[in-house]
């Protein structure tokens, strides 16, 4: 039942871990100490790099004591690499991937079968680590499942939650965490986004410039969305809308609200530059605007009512 890694794994990005030295380093020390915890809660912006983090603590974890182990001085993941190698085969007993994205939500049922697993030992009795991304999509129901699997005690067994923040995690889930609040300054960022650049060449029209509006994983995946589907940086922000909403309703993709916040805040800047007395017009129709996107995801809204609603602003229709 566990979901295909294949998919949310990039292999050139993610062999080399950029920016996040520190946590990294501070959840070694943790792991060495025996003080690593039970269940997890890693808290931060998409795009910042908290799964990436998670895919390589996971494999110095596991691979510490074998062939071509991970190294740590580089932060780098050995191609060769035996745990890396059974993740990406999806044949892994010690690494169970759950997510949320595209607004699956994760059901009961699934739940319940990865209890199963997790009554079946590993081989050498190693440790197992079930990450469940997007957990602040899961709904009550299916909170109360995960978290009967939490509070089940395991020498074994740890669970790294990931909260993107796009809603809030339900309260018995975060109690029964640890947190920890994953933040990028500006420096972190660029220095992240330069070696995504390196290794990925991105839209041309895409500088280290935009790179303050979001996050790098976001930038790279908006690339990609502009790239395969001939979007001009300076179209109107009525035809980017239209375009976002229509992928929405299809893929249920968050990914494509992302978009629209991502040129929401573009266009944003573009307004205060431009003309002061504006801006401070545009400040509350962002916010108004903000506050229906999250309404038209949540009641599944039409499409028009968020396009007639841009419409009738005339700071943003243009």
């Amino acid at each position: 039942m566990k979901n295909k890694i294949n998919d949310h794994i990039n292999s050139i990005n993610s062999l080399q871990l950029f920016g996040l030295d520190s946590y990294f380093n501070n959840f070694v020390d943790l792991y060495k100490k025996n003080k690593f915890p039970k269940v997890s809660l890693f808290s931060g912006n998409k795009g910042i790099g908290k799964f990436t983090l998670t895919f390589h603590l996971v494999n110095y974890f596991l691979s510490k004591d074998l062939e071509n182990p991970y190294e740590i001085k580089n932060k780098t993941i050995n191609k060769n690499n035996f745990v890396y190698k059974q993740i990406l085969s999806n044949i892994s007993q010690n690494f169970i991937y759950i997510s949320n994205e595209n607004q699956s939500r994760t059901s009961i049922e699934q739940i319940r079968e990865i209890k199963k697993t997790l009554n079946n030992s590993t081989l050498n009795n190693a440790e197992r680590f079930i990450i469940f991304d997007d957990v602040e999509l899961l709904n009550i129901n299916s909170a109360n499942s995960l978290l009967k699997i939490i509070e089940e005690p395991s020498d074994t067994n740890f669970f790294i939650l990931i909260n993107n923040k796009r809603a809030p995690v339900i309260e018995t889930i975060k109690s029964r965490s640890i947190e920890t609040n994953f933040f990028l300054n500006e420096k972190d960022k660029e220095k992240i986004f330069f070696n995504l650049l390196n290794l990925n060449p991105l839209n041309e029209n895409f500088s280290h410039q935009y790179i303050k509006y979001t996050t790098p994983g976001l930038l790279y995946k908006f690339s990609e969305i502009i790239n395969e589907n001939n979007i001009q940086i300076e179209s109107e922000f009525s035809e980017i809308v239209s375009f976002s909403l229509e992928k929405f309703k299809k893929t249920k993709n968050e990914l494509f609200l992302d978009f629209i916040k991502f040129f929401l805040e573009i266009k944003s800047e573009k307004i205060n530059i431009t003309n002061s007395v504006k801006f401070l017009n545009s400040v509350n129709e962002k916010n108004n605007l903000m506050r229906l996107l999250y309404k038209y995801k949540k009641f599944n809204l039409t499409n028009n009512v968020v396009l007639n609603f841009i419409k009738k602003t005339t700071n943003y229709y243009a």
